[in-house]
Formats: C-alpha cells, sequence, structure tokens
C-alpha cells in the first residue's frame, strides 16, 4: 500500500488531505480510553507532516465493533469519501485497527488502494513501498489473526472450565429455571418457582386432562399464566417449551453437536466440537422421568406438529394479526397453496381458534408487499442504501480478479525458486550453512505468497457475490409494477430483499372464505383473458330442449355465467337459475370435454361480454416499508 510520498522541505510541501480511522471492539474500550488515546496520537502524527490536514468531517470511529467483520458502519463512510475524491490518506493507530483477520484487513487495504488512498499507521514504522515493508505488513496481519484467535480460544477455554465445574456457561435459562449469582464466576441453575407451577399445569393439562397443546395454550392464557416475556401462549410456543430436553430429562448440553441455527456449536471437519467437548450439565428436574415419558406420549397422540413444509414465506413475522401476535407460512398440501396463518392459534379446519384472524392467501399478500417495496426502491437514495448494505465486501472486483492472478503468478515464481533451492541443498560445500538459511527464508515466502493469494481469493468471492446480490437487487427495483414473484427463485430474491428492509404488514379486513378446490373454469377465464358473455336470452337460444326437468340447459348457462360475472358462490347462485348443484355439474361437463371454450367464443361474437370477476385472494392490507435499520452500531463525530 502506497502512501504519500515524504515531504523534503519547504519547497516540496504539497496539501495531503488526511483522515483519520478509529476502532475498538467492545463498548467498554468504547466508554473508555481507547478512542481517545487513538485520536490523539493519530492527530498529533499528522499534525507532525507538513502539508498534512484533517478535517473535521474525515474523523471516522467505530465503536464496540469486531475487527474480524466487514460491515462496519464508520469504515463504509470512509470508504464513501474516498469514492468522493475526498482523501489522500487514512492514518490509523495501528495496522490492527484496520482488521484483525487476514480477510477484513486485506479487504479494506486492498479497496484503499484500488481507489487510490494509502494507509499509514501512527505507531509502526512501515515503509509499504518496499518489499521487506509489504512483508511487516503482512507479519502484522498474522500477529493480528493470531492474537484474535489466542484471545477467542481463552474465552471459549474459560467457558468450557466453567461448564466442567457445573457452572451456567452464560445466555437465558430454560423455561423452569432462573440463574443463580447471575454473572459471577460461580452462577448456576435453580428452578425458577413461579415458571415451575406454570409448567407442571401444562403437563397436567397435557397428561392428566387429555387436552390437546391448542387447549392446554388457551387454559393457560386463561389462568393467567403467561410466557416469561408477557404474551399469551400460542400452540407452538408451548409445544417447543414442552419438547425441551431440560424438561424432558433434567439436563442441558453445553457444545451441542446437533440442532439448527444458534442452538449448534462449531464443529471441525470430523463433526467434533471446535472449542471443545460436549459437556452435560444435570439440573434440578421439573417433572419426574416417570412424567415425562407419559408427557411424550401424550404429545404424540395429539399429534401436534410445529413444522412446516412450505419452503419460502418472506413476509413470516412481519404480519400483524389483530390479535397482536405475527403470521407464520403455511402450506395446504391438498390444493399446494401457500398461506400465511397468525401464531395466535391454530386456525385448522374443525378446530377451535385462539384468535379470529383468517388465513392469507401467500401470493396476494406478496404481490401487495412488492408493490410497495418497488415504490420504496424508486427512490434513488433508498436503493442506494440497500445497495450498500448488500455490498459489504469493499472493492473493485475487475481490479481484485488482476491482484489474484499477480499472487499466483509471484507464488509460482517463489514456488519454482523454493524447488531449485532445494535441488541445490543437495550439494556439499562451505556455503550450506548459507543455503540452508535462503531455503528457510524462500520456505517462509512461500508460507507467506500462498496466505496472500488464499486472502485475495477470498474477498473476490465475497466481491463477486456481493456484485450478483446487487444485480439482483437492481433488477428486482426495475421489475413492473404489480407483477408478482411467483417461482422459487422470485421467491428467494424477495426474500433478500425483503430483509434488508423494515416491513410491517397489518390486515385491515377479511376475504370472503372460498373451499379448498380452486375453480378450472374461473382459472381458465383468467389465464386466457377470455370475456364472460351477457346472459343469452331466450330468443338467442334453440326453442328444443336439451335436457329434461324443470331447467332448461340456457338457464343452467346463465347460471353459471352469472357466478362468472359476479364472483359469487355456487349456492349463493338466484334461485331463477335453479339448481347450483345442477349449474355447476353443467359447466364442468362442458369445460371437461373442451366445449366450454367453443361456446364462449361463439357466444363472445355478439359482444356486451364482461371480464370475468377476480375475487380478492387478501383483505386490504397497511402495508409500511423503510430502510431497515442497522444491526451493528453506528460510528460517532468526533468530540476533540
Amino acid at each position: 500500500m502506497a502512501a504519500p510520498a515524504a515531504n523534503h522541505g519547504p519547497a516540496h510541501v504539497r496539501a495531503v488531505r488526511a483522515a483519520l480511522m478509529l476502532r475498538v471492539s467492545t463498548p467498554e474500550q468504547a466508554r473508555g480510553y481507547g478512542l481517545g488515546v487513538q485520536e490523539s496520537v493519530g492527530r498529533a502524527y499528522i499534525a507532525g507532516r507538513p502539508g498534512w490536514a484533517l478535517s473535521p468531517e474525515l474523523v471516522f470511529k467505530d465503536e464496540g465493533v469486531s475487527g474480524a467483520t466487514l460491515a462496519r458502519p464508520g469504515m463504509l463512510r470512509l470508504e464513501r469519501a474516498a469514492k468522493e475524491g475526498r482523501i489522500d490518506v487514512v492514518v490509523v493507530h495501528s495496522f490492527d485497527r484496520v482488521g484483525r483477520t487476514a480477510l477484513s484487513f486485506w479487504a479494506w487495504m486492498w479497496a484503499l488502494e484500488d481507489l487510490g488512498v494509502g494507509v499509514v499507521s501512527a505507531t509502526e514504522d512501515i515503509d509499504t513501498t518496499t518489499e521487506s515493508g509489504r512483508q511487516q505488513l503482512q507479519g502484522c496481519v498474522l500477529r493480528a489473526e493470531a492474537e484474535r484467535m489466542l484471545l477467542c480460544e481463552r474465552t471459549q477455554g474459560g467457558r468450557q472450565r466453567k461448564a466442567l465445574d457445573g457452572g451456567w456457561v452464560g445466555g437465558p435459562p430454560p423455561w423452569g429455571y432462573a440463574i443463580d449469582k447471575a454473572g459471577g464466576h460461580r452462577s448456576t441453575l435453580v428452578v425458577d418457582e413461579g415458571e415451575a407451577r406454570v409448567v407442571r399445569r401444562a403437563v397436567s393439562l397435557i397428561v392428566d386432562e387429555s387436552h390437546n397443546v391448542s387447549e392446554a395454550a388457551r387454559e393457560l392464557n386463561a389462568l393467567g399464566h403467561f410466557t416469561r416475556s408477557g404474551r399469551p401462549w400460542t400452540a407452538s410456543n408451548l409445544h417447543r417449551r414442552l419438547r425441551c430436553p431440560t424438561l424432558l430429562n433434567g439436563e442441558v448440553i453445553f457444545r451441542k453437536p446437533s440442532g439448527d441455527g444458534r442452538a449448534t456449536t462449531r464443529l471441525d471437519q470430523n463433526g467434533v466440537p471446535v472449542h471443545g467437548e460436549s459437556v452435560v450439565l444435570t439440573v434440578p428436574r421439573l417433572i419426574s422421568a416417570e412424567r415425562a415419558v407419559e408427557l411424550v406420549r401424550a404429545l404424540r397422540e395429539c399429534g401436534h406438529s410445529s413444522h412446516t413444509q412450505a419452503d419460502a414465506y418472506p413476509l413470516t413475522g412481519r404480519i400483524v394479526g389483530t390479535c397482536g401476535h405475527r403470521y407464520v407460512g403455511s402450506f395446504n398440501k391438498y390444493n399446494a397453496t401457500r398461506y400465511y396463518r397468525c401464531g395466535g392459534g391454530n386456525n385448522g379446519k374443525g378446530r377451535e381458534t385462539n384468535c379470529s384472524d383468517p388465513y392469507l392467501t401467500a401470493d396476494a399478500v406478496e404481490a401487495a408487499v412488492w408493490g410497495v417495496i418497488e415504490g420504496l426502491l424508486a427512490e434513488p437514495r433508498a436503493l442506494s442504501t440497500v445497495l450498500d448494505r448488500l455490498n459489504p465486501c469493499p472493492g473493485d472486483v475487475d481490479r481484485q480478479r488482476a491482484r489474484v492472478a499477480r499472487f499466483a503468478t509471484a507464488l509460482q515464481e517463489k514456488e519454482a525458486a523454493l524447488a531449485h533451492a532445494t535441488t541445490m541443498q543437495a550439494a556439499s560445500g562451505p556455503d550450506r550453512a548459507v543455503r540452508e538459511a535462503a531455503l528457510r527464508q524462500l520456505a517462509q515466502d512461500v508460507h507467506n505468497a500462498t496466505a496472500l493469494l488464499d486472502a485475495g481469493r477470498q474477498v473476490l468471492r465475497g466481491q463477486e457475490a456481493a456484485a450478483a446480490a446487487t444485480r439482483t437487487t437492481r433488477c428486482l427495483a426495475q421489475a413492473a409494477r404489480g407483477v408478482s414473484p411467483a417461482g422459487p427463485a422470485e421467491l428467494a430474491q424477495l426474500t433478500a430483499v425483503i430483509g434488508l428492509l423494515d416491513v410491517t404488514v397489518k390486515p385491515l379486513g377479511e376475504v370472503r372464505r372460498r373451499s379448498g378446490v380452486k375453480c378450472k373454469v374461473t382459472e381458465w377465464h383468467q389465464h386466457t383473458g377470455t370475456p364472460v358473455p351477457a346472459a343469452v336470452a331466450e330468443s338467442e337460444w334453440p326453442r328444443r330442449q336439451f335436457a329434461r326437468g324443470a331447467v332448461d340447459v340456457r338457464t343452467q348457462l346463465n347460471g353459471a355465467l352469472h357466478r362468472l360475472r359476479t364472483g359469487c358462490l355456487w349456492d349463493e347462485l338466484p334461485a331463477c337459475h335453479g339448481s347450483w348443484q345442477l349449474a355447476k355439474e353443467r359447466q364442468n361437463t362442458w369445460f371437461k370435454k373442451g366445449f366450454w371454450p367453443v361456446l364462449m367464443e361463439e357466444l363472445n361474437r355478439h359482444g356486451r361480454a364482461t371480464p370475468v370477476r377476480c375475487e380478492p385472494q387478501a383483505p386490504p392490507l397497511e402495508v409500511t416499508g423503510t430502510i431497515a435499520s442497522e444491526s451493528f452500531k453506528r460510528d460517532t463525530r468526533s468530540t476533540l
């Protein structure tokens, strides 16, 4: 990384626009002297360089942000200033403030290099314009990464020792338990008698009184026994708590090798926990082992399952029901339709429900929300913010590819030199010790070049993934309004975009509930755009009867056409059209035999046709969307 050339007297003084980058890893350091010391040293360094100047807006701080992450608000703001051409050189207290891992360090160093911006350390005398200086810089990176790994190992080792001693290693306690001496070195799990009474009451409702999980949840709510957060119980929430291994087995597993999401510990390639072996912590039982067996049997018999069979529900947790609970994804295997249902109750057919919120057809709701997102992304500033968040890996992709190619060539040259030196090592002579020292240096050069190439490739992969996500978002932002993402790929893209936004949906009413079987005739009219003819007059219809009975075929046909025009249900068909069952049977028979399209073409020649009535699949919705708040703490301006 080339820094601005040194000044050699007043005649050579040139103006250099300096920026100051400060970072501490923890909130405790931010409240202490860490940032203040870094800023004071940095300002003194800049003041001692002739021609260098520091503007107040070019001081960038990351408070309590890990040096292993790329999504750092201060560094992102610094990058934007560099792209605007307002910075010549960045001053840091030490190079480990740029990043604590090879990936985070080189990603930012190379990104600034691509922008023509140098980086200097106020406390480390390293000239990155020379080969020896670059090797020193790489050594600093390796040491910073090693220190971070050592700190992690010490922290994880302490957690392991605490678990082996039977202590609670941290995090919220399981349901029915509390932490004794929380935050201390001797913290352990003890029974929370208040929650334990709720646990035992829930078990009694299911085992002794033969309630299912939904009924037990309603009973607990009626008794005023709410969750730890004070919210009413839902069937899914209660089911998860009753299936907890701590309740059933009287134990907690630290570094559990199996599970999903955040409950799974990191494993190596052999399936062994990375930071230590699994530890089983025995805790006081809330129910006996025999009672636990009865509970498992009762839960199996009531047949409750919280598993969803659908794959993509981008609005899960973003739709708020009238009962205050959030909607979750649901799949109807009988008509292969995705829905959203309120988590406040089981709205299954034939069951009592905890709330009256209706099912929402997923395609219709997602189309409505997508319209709001399109409008939001149509604003240039909003789209720019989203793209910045999508692209946390800085730098230019094309220049990074060229850089990786140079690293690969350099590695090949060093490997060839090492191979040649190894061959020459076999020869004897008075210079053998010198050749051995040279061989060790060449081996170290190969090791460093390999590490640099690996880091370059890792940064390139991150940039390419970010570029692909950016292209996808731009395509989605430019999509035609009203087009609903329907395929798996589109749903995945919609999920990714919604994840960058704060989207809240509130149903404002209900839609008419229909049976789960879709009308193929209605779908055919919608798909083909074929309008529905007006009622057929008796003068336009052949005189002879086409069917026996009190109602002729023309009357049945007019009944089917009336339903298509008005969108009424079959059993709401006016009595003047005769039996709705016969009209439905007539329509479906003609459609199955291929006569319906021919008949529609003929009748539409007379004009007076209207579009088929498309009933709304979703009620009126109140959709609000804004750019999501950052998941990390924002940088702050200097106070010095």
